[in-house]
């Protein structure tokens, strides 16, 4: 699962890599720590108007809580994330993932990894882009919104782990689904199949390479700000791979 993102690059530097702008009246501002479990605003790409960026609530608010979404969040519903391989069937989600799928965009994520039962460390993983981990791509991860008032409301999908991050997250072994740039077009264009949609979910994960360091268990207090990417020594000194 991924329930803690990073997006601090420079606006320019994200509206060019997805050769988008950000909607007239969106104030982008930068993040090195989102904790979905605050609810915080994100950065996302929405079918209903995939040419601009648009901001969102971090918790997708289904249809039947739609006249009360402060109380759906904050009683702790936990729709942050997605399970990728139940969308058509997971009743807070089936009627979302047909018309209001979205790119969710952040420059880096944060996943546990687990040295025993009550030991945890998180790591910070990302595609490089540059020879620095300050210098970090811009990833468009799958997401699914419901919208109400105009206001969008989005959960971020993840799919089984491949290798790389099944090492990392090495207890629930899940990952979020970030799109390769040759197929994201796809995951937002209208009239989308099912076999389409599930066909993404397996197969559409970006081809680019990860990297990955541990940072401080300070992230888990709230930290937001450079230090908190900072690689630090591993809890133990065996490598991960």
């Amino acid at each position: 699962m991924c329930y803690k993102g990073s997006i601090a690059a420079e606006e320019r530097k994200i509206q060019d890599r997805i050769s988008r702008k950000f909607k007239k009246g969106i104030k982008y501002t930068p993040s090195y720590h989102l904790n979905a479990f605050a609810n915080p605003n994100l950065y996302i790409v929405a079918q209903d108007e995939p040419d601009v960026i648009q901001e969102a609530v971090w918790g997708l608010v289904p249809d039947w809580k739609k006249n009360d979404p402060n109380g759906f969040l904050s009683g702790k519903q936990y729709t942050n994330n997605a399970r990728g391989e139940d969308l058509y069937e997971t009743k807070s989600f089936k009627d979302h993932v047909i018309n209001e799928r979205c790119w969710i965009l952040f420059d880096g994520f944060f996943e546990p990894h687990y040295y025993s039962s009550k030991i945890q460390q998180p790591y910070f993983c990302y595609i490089p882009d540059g020879e620095s981990f300050l210098e970090r791509d811009i990833l468009s991860i799958a997401g699914i919104y419901s919208k109400i008032q105009e206001e969008y409301y989005v959960s971020l999908v993840t799919t089984e782990a491949n290798d790389f991050f099944a090492e990392i997250h090495n207890k629930q072994k899940r990952m979020p689904l970030v799109l390769d740039p040759h197929l994201r077009e796809e995951w937002i264009s209208k009239n989308q199949s099912k076999s389409v949609i599930s066909n993404l979910v397996k197969k559409g994960f970006t081809s680019g390479e990860f990297r990955d360091h541990p940072v401080s268990n300070q992230l888990y207090k709230g930290g937001n700000d450079e230090s908190t990417i900072q690689p630090v020594d591993p809890f133990q000194a065996t490598s991960l791979f």
